[in-house]
């Protein structure tokens, strides 16, 4: 989801997101409020699209320095790591600022959950380094062939990363989307209701 690139993909992106955000915030809101007004659904509405925005925005500045690289691999690392922080930081404002929730001194039981999120970060890092040795293997066995110096390192290297990058993509879209489910559940038991408003 990078500016200047005004393909389908790009306005499909804008649109999940912007729904995603949404939703996000109808139920941060509804932690702390009974019903629902018109305000409360605008206010959903906007603060999607200005998350939107933001998230646009980050992949963007990416795009512009680490996608400058001939390694797709860590271009693909470096924007599901950043979705990740992302994520935390959407719903710890979500969960403190709009639903009006507050860190707890003595916290519930998490250590499980942490242990999960950690062994998901730790897949995805063995998942990387697999894939940063067979591309160093490669570089190593092949890069002095006439075929791959004629095509140029980089673009030897570009084209392989690409191919593993998509490969990847199946382990880093279970360990985010796992990441997301286990951080939502972490601020829901270290938190707890202030000041709500009931109406």
């Amino acid at each position: 989801m990078v500016f200047g690139d005004f393909s389908s993909g790009f306005f499909i992106s804008i649109v999940l997101w912007w729904v995603y955000n949404s939703v996000l915030f109808c139920v941060a809101e509804s932690m702390c409020m009974d019903g629902g007004n018109k305000k409360y659904i605008t206010k959903s509405i906007i603060f999607g699209f200005l998350t939107t925005l933001i998230k646009a925005g980050i992949d963007t500045c990416i795009d512009l320095t680490v996608a400058r690289q001939p390694n797709m691999l860590i271009l693909a690392a470096v924007m599901e790591i950043s979705m990740i922080f992302y994520i935390a930081g959407l719903y710890y404002f979500l969960f403190v600022k709009v639903g009006k929730r507050k860190i707890q001194k003595e916290k519930k039981e998490i250590t499980g959950l942490v242990a999960v999120f950690c062994s998901l970060l730790v897949l995805y890092a063995g998942t990387l380094f697999y894939y940063m040795k067979q591309v160093q293997y490669a570089v190593e066995r092949f890069g002095d062939m006439p075929e791959v110096q004629e095509l140029g390192l980089d673009n030897a290297i570009w084209n392989l990363t690409t191919t593993l990058g998509r490969e990847s993509t199946t382990v880093g879209t279970i360990v985010y989307v796992g990441c997301f489910i286990i951080i939502w559940w972490i601020l829901e038991k270290i938190t707890a209701e202030k000041g709500c408003l009931h109406r």
